[in-house]
């Protein structure tokens, strides 16, 4: 009896690995290298493109993924008023395209065309959406401390940041904070402004509990809560700096609060993204597939517009 169910369960395995086994049939077409391109772009400052393939499973394992010999075209109405041409064309430079006439306007559409022999051309469209401004802000409490290391001091600071959302329309937002800090070097009587972006957050407003990601440097969200109304936020960012450092000191002058008005192409990338890279450590958890607007390609192609706001800080 033992033999004969030693027998059926080692055939229910074969005929599952035989099913896996058709379904993971890898077809030619879905692994041939394909156009990847990175490009967010904002008012009145060049298209910067980044551009690269990624690697067919076939492909040689040293075979460069560096593209420079692309037909790179900005697009408006059907029409090119742009060729763009790689910044440099060395073959292990870095592969960015950048416009020299064509500079990006709020809601006008702009249509991507790349093409490389060998390649599949690639096309993507999107439009930058009009600013919305931080009507007002302030700083409230701060909290600094000194680190581990002793040389390091950490400080959160609250800051309220109000805005006016347009009405009867979706909007989507990415709010970042930076640090302005001077840095002083007696000895060669040398001043430098650095600003450096936040670490972190301690404090987000409730509203924007169960409708935020995270990305580098800031929060993304959309206007579920809030749409048409003027809302007032309140963030806690986390910052660092070494007051002394060898010859040089540091001090913070001021706090940068900046909102970008994002496209819906610009917070669908980069929600998926935070959305995958949440789950990395997280074994048993759905795979995201991460959002791309590239027609036969991976990447994004997105616009946005931006308000910045500088707060004198004091520690």
């Amino acid at each position: 009896m033992k033999k004969i169910l030693h027998i059926a369960v080692l055939l229910n395995l074969f005929l599952v690995v035989s099913t896996c086994e058709k379904e993971l049939q890898l077809n030619a077409e879905e692994v041939d290298s394909r156009l990847a391109i990175m490009c967010d772009f904002s008012p009145d400052e060049p298209f910067v493109l980044e551009l690269s393939k990624s690697k067919s499973i076939n492909s040689a394992k040293l075979e460069s993924n560096i593209i420079n010999n692309a037909d790179v075209q900005i697009c408006v109405n059907n029409e090119v008023i742009e060729t763009i041409l790689p910044l440099n064309s060395s073959s292990d430079a870095n592969t960015k395209y950048q416009s020299t006439v064509a500079l990006p306007e709020i809601k006008q559409i702009y249509t991507l065309k790349v093409e490389v022999d060998g390649l599949e051309p690639i096309t993507a469209t999107s439009s930058i959406p009009r600013a919305v401004e931080i009507s007002h802000s302030s700083i409230g409490e701060i909290n600094s401390f000194l680190t581990d290391d002793n040389e390091t001091v950490s400080y959160e600071v609250r800051l309220g940041v109000q805005m006016e959302d347009p009405v009867d329309e979706t909007n989507y937002y990415q709010i970042s904070f930076f640090q302005e800090i001077l840095t002083s070097t007696p000895s060669i009587q040398q001043n430098e402004i650095k600003v450096i972006p936040s670490e972190g957050y301690s404090l987000i407003d409730d509203d924007l509990t169960n409708n935020f990601n995270l990305i580098d440097g800031g929060i993304l969200f959309k206007d579920l809560s809030f749409n048409g109304t003027t809302k007032e936020f309140v963030f806690q960012p986390l910052f660092y700096f070494k007051p002394e450092n060898l010859n040089t000191t540091s001090t913070p002058i001021n706090i940068i609060i900046e909102l970008r008005s994002v496209s819906e192409e610009y917070y669908k990338y980069y929600t998926s993204v935070y959305r995958q890279s949440s789950q990395e450590n997280t074994p048993f958890s759905s795979p995201t597939v991460i959002y791309s607007n590239i027609k036969n390609g991976y990447g994004i192609f997105a616009g946005y517009s931006k308000s910045i706001v500088k707060t004198p800080i004091e520690l």
